[in-house]
């Protein structure tokens, strides 16, 4: 496959000069015009096309890449290469924010309940014929998880993230694996009872067949009953910090 072009940049001019080349790199990332898997002039090139120095290129560079959209190669065939944000960039951008506001962990749990009803509503409407393997797939891995509780909680997670990839909105899959990965810090194993695991099984079947029949209204319902329950039964051994997963 034959190398994306280099893009060409222009002069940079501004006192705080490696603000504007990562502000003027940022913006034509993000429009399309520099597209992903491009290749950027090594640093060099881009101090003798913008006028600015070494120093300046290299800031400018590092800002990007911390931001998720420069993917930097060192040594002799290095360099850097465009990329895109993925849910990544998204989950370390909230969770370092929960974790600097000291945001409790009840309010992770809210917002999940918040969610993952409209999630499993428009699962409903806009699911594929794939959409629904990979959620029955996750569902027998649950099933078959018996005493396995690693196995358990790992199906669980998978599930969820199956309806909300169902759900086809790329903004609100990327904010439920932000929160996923806040919760899935675990130290949940005591709370999987026989008793959960039966109510979260039996729940999920109701669910995956609203879904699974087209019926938004009933997924969204089921959903709402199921994260109601969870949080209501997690409460009172919740911690006050993110340290649990997603059951």
């Amino acid at each position: 496959m034959s190398r994306a072009p280099t893009p060409a940049i222009g002069r940079i001019q501004g006192r705080k000069s490696y603000h504007a080349l990562a502000e003027h790199l940022r913006e034509r990332i993000l429009s399309g015009s520099i597209p992903e898997g491009s290749p950027l002039p090594n640093e060099r090139e881009l101090g003798d096309s913008t006028g600015l120095g070494r120093g300046s290129v290299r800031e400018a560079l590092r800002m990007l890449e911390v931001e998720g959209l420069l993917s930097i190669k060192t040594g002799r065939n290095g360099g850097g290469t465009i990329r895109l944000p993925d849910t990544g960039g998204v989950s370390r951008m909230l969770g370092a924010y929960v974790r600097g506001q000291q945001i409790n962990f009840d309010s992770v749990l809210e917002a999940r309940e918040a969610l993952e009803p409209a999630l499993a509503s428009l699962a409903a409407t806009h699911r594929t014929s794939d959409d629904i393997a990979a959620i029955a797939e996750a569902a027998r891995e649950l099933t078959q998880a018996g005493e396995d509780t690693a196995r358990f909680i790992a199906a669980n997670t998978q599930w969820h993230w199956a309806v909300a990839q169902a759900s086809q909105n790329r903004i609100l899959i990327a904010v439920i694996a932000a929160l996923g990965d806040l919760l899935h810090q675990s130290n949940i194993e005591n709370f999987v009872s026989q008793d959960v695991r039966r109510a979260v099984i039996r729940a999920h079947a109701g669910i995956e067949n609203a879904i699974r029949t087209g019926d938004a209204d009933a997924a969204h319902r089921r959903m709402a009953r199921h994260v109601k329950s969870y949080r209501q039964q997690v409460a009172p051994v919740a911690p006050e910090s993110i340290a649990m997963s997603l059951p």
